[in-house]
C-alpha cells in the first residue's frame, strides 16, 4: 500500500467517524452544547486517534499532537464546509474540543507506553466522561454581564445625544475590519430613530442580513439613552448559528444604553449591552460574551468618535 494511502485512509475513517457520532448525538436529541459533548467526546476521540494512528507513523509526543489536531481541524471544517455549524460555533467550541482530544491522547500514549490493563484503561476514559455527563445534570444558575466600553469624543456633549440617536449611511471604510466580522459578522450599516404612538424604537441594520430592534425604555436629554433589544424571526438569517440563537436556551441580549457625560469641551461617551449566559460554561461562556459584544460596542463606538471628530 502506498506510504500515503496509510495515512489518508485512517484519517477518513476517523473523520467518518466523527461525524457518525455527531448525527447520533442529534439523533438522540442529546444537548451539543454540553460539557459532555464539548469536552468528554473528543476528551475520549483523542485516545481513539491514537489507538488508530497510520502505522509507522506520528509515533513520538509531537507527531500525536500534530495527528490530533489534524483529525478535529478536518472534521471540524467538514462540518462547517457541509453546512451542519456555523463559523461562529466552531471557532467557539474548537478550542476546547481540540484541547481535550490532545489530552485524551496524550493520557493514551501514556497508558500503552506503561502497559497499564485494559480495566484500567477503560477506567482512565469512562470516569471521566461519566463525570462530564453528571456535571450537564447540574442545575446552571443564568449569569448576566453588564459589559460596557467608553471613549472620549473632542465635541459638547447634547451634540453627542443627538448624533448617537440616529447613524445613517455607514460606508464599509468606515469600519475598520475586526475578529467579529472574520467569523461572518456583517459590518453595522444604519440606525434609524422612529419616532410613533407606541413610543421610540431604533432600527439597526448590519449589512443586508441582520436588522434588529432597540426599544427605548429611557432617555434623559443630552444625557442618558436606554433600550430594551428584540430580535424578531429571521433576523439574521444565513448569521445567526443554529445552536446558539440569541434568545435561545444558552444566551440572549437582554438591553442596552447610552450614558452621555460632559468633561469641558470633550464628552465621555460610555455604550453598555446587558447579556444572558445560560450555556453553564462559566469563565469561558463570559469570555465570548465580551469577546461579540466589545468588538460591537468598539466598532460604533470609533464611528461616533471619528465622524464627530471630522465634524
Amino acid at each position: 500500500m502506498a506510504r500515503w494511502l496509510k495515512v489518508v485512509l485512517p484519517l477518513i475513517c476517523l473523520i467518518a467517524g466523527m461525524f457518525v457520532i455527531y448525527f447520533l448525538t442529534l439523533w438522540s436529541d442529546r444537548d451539543l452544547v454540553s460539557l459532555s459533548f464539548v469536552i468528554g467526546f473528543p476528551f475520549v476521540a483523542g485516545g481513539v486517534f491514537t489507538v488508530f494512528r497510520p502505522r509507522g507513523a506520528f509515533r513520538g509526543l509531537i507527531g500525536l499532537i500534530f495527528w490530533i489536531v489534524l483529525v478535529m481541524v478536518l472534521s471540524l471544517a467538514g462540518s462547517q464546509v457541509s453546512g451542519f455549524e456555523g463559523l461562529i460555533c466552531i471557532a467557539m467550541a474548537g478550542v476546547p474540543m481540540i484541547g481535550a482530544a490532545l489530552l485524551g491522547g496524550v493520557i493514551a500514549l501514556t497508558v500503552r507506553r506503561a502497559k497499564v490493563d485494559r480495566k484500567t484503561t477503560t477506567g482512565v476514559y469512562l470516569l471521566p466522561l461519566l463525570a462530564f455527563v453528571a456535571l450537564d445534570q447540574l442545575p446552571n444558575a443564568p449569569r448576566i454581564y453588564a459589559i460596557s466600553n467608553t471613549v472620549v469624543i473632542d465635541a459638547p456633549a447634547d451634540a453627542v445625544f443627538e448624533f448617537v440617536k440616529e447613524i445613517r449611511d455607514i460606508r464599509p471604510e468606515e469600519i475598520d475590519t475586526r475578529a467579529s466580522h472574520l467569523l461572518g459578522v456583517p459590518k453595522p450599516t444604519e440606525a434609524l430613530w422612529f419616532e410613533g404612538a407606541d413610543g421610540v424604537v431604533r432600527q439597526s441594520s448590519w449589512g443586508d442580513e441582520v436588522r434588529f430592534l432597540e426599544h427605548i425604555t429611557r432617555i434623559v436629554p443630552g444625557r442618558v439613552i436606554e433600550w430594551r433589544f428584540e430580535f424578531p424571526e429571521g433576523w439574521a438569517e444565513g448569521v445567526e448559528d443554529p445552536h446558539l440563537k440569541v434568545g435561545g436556551a444558552y444566551l440572549d441580549i437582554l438591553s442596552g444604553g447610552y450614558e452621555i457625560e460632559p468633561m469641558g469641551d470633550k464628552t465621555r461617551l460610555t455604550l453598555t449591552t446587558r447579556s444572558l449566559d445560560r450555556s453553564g460554561f462559566g469563565a469561558y461562556a463570559r469570555f465570548w460574551h465580551h469577546f461579540f459584544i466589545e468588538d460591537f460596542h468598539l466598532v460604533i463606538l470609533d464611528l461616533v468618535k471619528h465622524r464627530m471628530d471630522a465634524a
